[in-house]
C-alpha cells in the first residue's frame, strides 16, 4: 500500500497506524483488525490469544538479561467511533480510512481518524517488532468495544494477565505532557412502577422546557447545568402544592449517561385552575432562568392551555411521580479533596417514560469512592420504596481511586520530566475508563497513562500531531528501559 507518511518518524510506528486504518473497526466491529493483530504477532514469533470479545492478548519474551524483571502490560483498544460528514461516502462496515497530513497533523478525508485510539495500537505493534531497545516481559492488551461501555475489557479473563504494572494509552482527548491518575465508576439504576389510570377532567395544561445545554453526565455535571427531568418535577411539585394535580404525560431524556437538556408534561387541574396553573409555572420558571443565566442562557419553559386528554394518572401515582423526582438526587454530589477541581461523586437522571403498562426512570451514578455511590444507592432505593417504585441496579462500571503512592507513575513522571524538560501534569476523570475495569478485576494492578497529543475525538476534526506520536514512542522506549531497573 501506499504510505502518507512515507519519510515521516516513527515510521515503522506510523505504517502500523497506516495499516490498522486501512481495516474497518467500529465498536462490535472488530473481528477483522483483531485477527490481523494475531497474524502479525504470530509472524513474529510471540504468542497471541484472542478472546470471544475479540480482545487480544500478545506476550513478548523480555530482552536479553532482563528475564527477571516483574512484566509489564501496555494496553489500548482497537474500536473507534465511525463518525463522517454529510455526503461523505464513506462506508465504515468495508472502506478503508483516507488518511492525510496537514501541517504535522494525520488526519482522515471526511470521517474521524480513530487515533482514539489506533495510536495505542501502532505504538504497540511498532514495538513488537523492534529488538534494539531493553525491556522487561511484555504484554500487549488489544481491547474491543471500549467505545459502547468498555465492553471488551469486562470480558476479558484476568488470568491472561501476569503483569501488575500497566501503561494505558488511551489517546481520546490528551496532550503528551499530562497522564490521568484515577476516574470514576458508575452504577445504574432502574426505576418502575405499574401505573394506575383514571378518566381525565378539569382543565388541562401543556409544560415544556428547552434549550439547556445537556452534555455528558461525566464531563460536565460539575458545571451547574439544569436537568429538564428535575426542573420540570419542581414546576409540578409548586403547582401541585396550590391545587390538585394529575399528569396525563411527563417524559423527556433518552440516556442515562446524558442530562436532559428537555421535557414535557400535560397535565390536567381543577376546572377553572387552568389560569392560575400557569401563573404559578410562569413565575417559578421566571426564578429557574434567573438561576441558571450562567449554565444554561438558552432556558425556554411554555406553558399554555391543551385539548383535554382522554385520561390521567391516578391521583396517588400522579404524586408519587412528581414528589419521588423532585426529591431525587441529581447532580455533583462531592468534590474531590485531593484533586483541585475534580468532581468525586454525583448522579444523574437520564431517562423518564410513560406507558400505558409502566412509568419508566433511568439514573447513573459516578463516583471515585464507591462508598459514596453506595449512599447514593441506599438513598435511591429508600426513595423508591417510599412512593412505590421498583428500584433495580442493572448495571455498572469500576472506578479507579487515585493512588498517591503509585510507584510507575513517580518513575514515569520522573523520566518525562527528564527527557523532555517539563513536568507531567495530573489529570483525573470523572468519566469511566478502562483502567477501571483493570484495577477492578486486578486490585494490586500499579497503572500510569501515556498518550500522544490528539484533539477532535469522536468528530470528524480529530487529528493526531505526528512530532508528538513520534515523542511519545520514543519516551514507552525509554520507560521500558528505566523499569528494567526496578
Amino acid at each position: 500500500m501506499e504510505y502518507v507518511t512515507k519519510g515521516l518518524q516513527p515510521e515503522d510506528a506510523l505504517r502500523c497506524f497506516e495499516e490498522i486504518s486501512a481495516i474497518p473497526r467500529g465498536s462490535g466491529n472488530e473481528k477483522a483488525v483483531a485477527e490481523f493483530i494475531c497474524d502479525y504477532a504470530k509472524n513474529l514469533g510471540l504468542e497471541a490469544t484472542r478472546d470471544e470479545a475479540n480482545n487480544v492478548v500478545v506476550k513478548m519474551p523480555a530482552s536479553a538479561g532482563c528475564e527477571k524483571v516483574a512484566p509489564v502490560m501496555l494496553q489500548g483498544h482497537m474500536d473507534m467511533v465511525c463518525v463522517k460528514l454529510p455526503g461523505c461516502d464513506h462506508d465504515f462496515e468495508k472502506d478503508p480510512l483516507k488518511l492525510k497530513v496537514e501541517n504535522g497533523w494525520l488526519k482522515a478525508e471526511g470521517t474521524t481518524l480513530g487515533a482514539d485510539n489506533g495510536s495505542a495500537c501502532a505504538q504497540m505493534l511498532a514495538l513488537m517488532a523492534r529488538k534494539d531497545f531493553r525491556h522487561p516481559p511484555l504484554e500487549f492488551v488489544f481491547t474491543s468495544m471500549e467505545e459502547i461501555g468498555l465492553l471488551g475489557a469486562k470480558a476479558l479473563d484476568p488470568a491472561l494477565i501476569s503483569a501488575r504494572r500497566m501503561l494505558n494509552m488511551d489517546s481520546g482527548a490528551s496532550e503528551e505532557y499530562q497522564t490521568v491518575v484515577s476516574c470514576a465508576g458508575g452504577s445504574v439504576y432502574e426505576f418502575k412502577k405499574k401505573p394506575v389510570f383514571e378518566t381525565a377532567s378539569g382543565d388541562a395544561v401543556s409544560l415544556q422546557i428547552s434549550g439547556l445545554q445537556g452534555g455528558h453526565s461525566a464531563i460536565t455535571i460539575g458545571e451547574g447545568r439544569g436537568n429538564g427531568l428535575k426542573l420540570m418535577a419542581r414546576i409540578l411539585h409548586a403547582i401541585a402544592a396550590k391545587m390538585d394535580l394529575r399528569i396525563a404525560h411527563f417524559e423527556g431524556g433518552m440516556k442515562m449517561n446524558a442530562i436532559v437538556s428537555s421535557a414535557e408534561a400535560l397535565i390536567t387541574v381543577p376546572a377553572g385552575k387552568g389560569a392560575e396553573a400557569i401563573s404559578i409555572a410562569g413565575e417559578l420558571a421566571g426564578k429557574i432562568r434567573e438561576e441558571l443565566r450562567i449554565s444554561d442562557p438558552g432556558f425556554v419553559f411554555t406553558a399554555q392551555a391543551a385539548e383535554l386528554p382522554a385520561k390521567t394518572l391516578s391521583s396517588g401515582d400522579s404524586a408519587a411521580l412528581t414528589n419521588f423526582l423532585f426529591l431525587l438526587p441529581d447532580g455533583m454530589r462531592y468534590m474531590s479533596r485531593e484533586i483541585e477541581g475534580l468532581v468525586q461523586c454525583s448522579s444523574n437522571i437520564g431517562i423518564l417514560k410513560m406507558t400505558d403498562g409502566e412509568i419508566y426512570l433511568c439514573d447513573c451514578i459516578r463516583t471515585s469512592e464507591p462508598s459514596q455511590g453506595d449512599q447514593i444507592g441506599a438513598e435511591f432505593e429508600l426513595l423508591a420504596a417510599t412512593f412505590g417504585f421498583s428500584s433495580e441496579l442493572t448495571g455498572g462500571f469500576p472506578g479507579w481511586k487515585y493512588d498517591p503512592n503509585s510507584k510507575l507513575r513517580a518513575t514515569g513522571m520522573a523520566l518525562f520530566e527528564k527527557m523532555f524538560g517539563r513536568k507531567m501534569e495530573i489529570q483525573a476523570t470523572h468519566g469511566g475508563l478502562e483502567c477501571g475495569e483493570f484495577i477492578g478485576k486486578i486490585p494490586d494492578m500499579d497503572i500510569m497513562t501515556v498518550a500522544p497529543t490528539c484533539v477532535g475525538a469522536h468528530t470528524t476534526e480529530e487529528a493526531m500531531n505526528i512530532e508528538s506520536f513520534g515523542k511519545v514512542m520514543d519516551y514507552l522506549v525509554a520507560l521500558l528501559d528505566a523499569l528494567c531497573n526496578e
